[in-house]
């Protein structure tokens, strides 16, 4: 039996400032304190907020925990590992000017190396549209890459997400509006420069420029009975009419260098003369959210194409040449699906259920390719308090490589997650 991850001291003293907010409230569900320079709010679930009287000003401190238990077994030869992890571990610090139309906002995930995740300001001129400048997560992603992670209805993304997605990070601008009218038709067209470089993306040194060129992105979703969260897999609200989110998202990566095209000189490629010559990284999404009086349905499809590869070589110094279907051995190519389906019951109780599969573009010619043939099967119960402030869930999951049955195994995970 094996320890997984063994969480440091800093970790745990995270979990324990997270928990700090919940007990210094006791059975209340907000604090609140009141003076002539301003308010004092404290509600689980929403941080710690400071605002001036005229209440045009806000600063808020967040956190989020997700400590945990993990045992995993694989059918080969039934070898299991037993430990425990702290998934994340953000703090979020988050300043609002109304009468400016401004937010800042800046995350770090604990739990890495280089913790910054986000740090991105909104600027909103106007009601119907925004704009958004630094790193953020990138619009063209699958729907469920678009929650927060304190979001989730289970305690890991789909397959789909954690097979063409990275942090879903990127350094860019963003706009985006919405037009329509309150209970019928709604259509909010979004669109991205990015550096397609994932997070940090410039480098820790002056000369390790971003690789390749810039991510173009464009997302259109409708939705077609109104407005709803469409930013969770959980209906909290439980709608009394039905509510629905459509979405199509495309992304063009001139220059990929990692093999979702969201990562910084992972493998490079070269043109006949030694030079770098990067691929392009195609990826189109369509996904839809529904949710009625309880219920929750997320669908997804994801596929993933390159080109540019023409007069591409392996190794600099060799000229190896690049054969046709080898491009599948450095990026993500292919088709993959998720379907989750949910029902969150009136007294914070909810259970959930998703499957997803994998089609590579060249599973019989590569064996090797990034992308393999896996069907993914998962179920999960969980325990809410106050929405997502505080929660237990208890998940399963099965992953099947039929060409690959080293890999193939079961993950029961219990997990807690604490948000102030």
């Amino acid at each position: 039996m094996n320890t997984l991850l063994s969480p440091s001291f800093a970790r745990i003293a995270f979990v324990l400032c997270a928990w700090a907010p919940l007990f210094a409230t006791g059975q209340d569900d907000e604090f609140s304190e009141s003076s002539d320079v301003g308010l004092i709010r404290v509600q689980h679930g929403e941080g710690i907020q400071i605002s001036f009287p005229d209440e045009q000003y806000l600063f808020a401190l967040e956190g989020l925990a997700q400590p945990g238990v993990q045992w995993r077994t694989l059918d080969l030869d039934s070898t299991s590992t037993l430990g425990t992890f702290v998934r994340r571990a953000y703090m979020t610090f988050r300043a609002v000017d109304e009468d400016r139309g401004l937010t800042a906002v800046v995350r770090g995930d604990f739990t890495q190396a280089q913790p910054l995740l986000d740090a991105y300001i909104d600027f909103r001129p106007q009601p119907h549209w925004w704009l958004r400048f630094g790193q953020f997560q990138q619009i063209a992603n699958n729907r469920e890459m678009l929650f927060y992670e304190g979001n989730l209805s289970m305690p890991e993304r789909s397959l789909v997400s954690r097979l063409f997605s990275q942090t879903g990070r990127e350094f860019g601008l963003a706009i985006g509006g919405h037009w329509g009218k309150e209970g019928g038709l709604l259509v909010r067209p979004m669109l991205a420069v990015t550096s397609g470089d994932g997070l940090n993306s410039f480098g820790t040194l002056s000369n390790d420029s971003d690789r390749g060129g810039l991510k173009y992105a464009g997302r259109l979703d409708l939705l077609p009975f109104g407005d709803f969260d469409a930013e969770s897999a959980v209906d909290f609200e439980r709608t009394a009419t039905v509510r629905m989110a459509v979405g199509i998202a495309t992304s063009y990566n001139d220059g990929a260098s990692g093999p979702v095209g969201e990562s910084h000189g992972e493998w490079a490629l070269y043109d006949a003369d030694g030079n770098q010559q990067l691929p392009g990284y195609l990826k189109n999404v369509v996904d839809v959210l529904a949710k009625y009086r309880g219920f929750t349905f997320l669908g997804e499809y994801v596929n993933a194409a390159a080109f540019g590869l023409d007069g591409s070589y392996t190794n600099a110094a060799l000229g190896t040449l690049l054969m046709p279907t080898e491009i599948s051995t450095y990026l993500m190519l292919g088709n993959a699906y998720n379907a989750q389906m949910g029902y969150c019951f009136a007294n914070g109780w909810a259970v959930d259920a998703r499957f997803g599969q994998t089609f590579p573009e060249f599973a019989a010619e590569q064996p090797a390719s990034q992308l393999q043939v896996v069907d993914a099967l998962g179920g999960c119960l969980t325990w809410h308090r106050n929405e997502q402030a505080l929660k237990l869930q208890l998940a399963a999951d099965y992953w099947n490589y039929p060409d690959l049955p080293t890999n193939s195994g079961w993950f029961m995970t219990f997990q807690t997650q604490i948000q102030f």
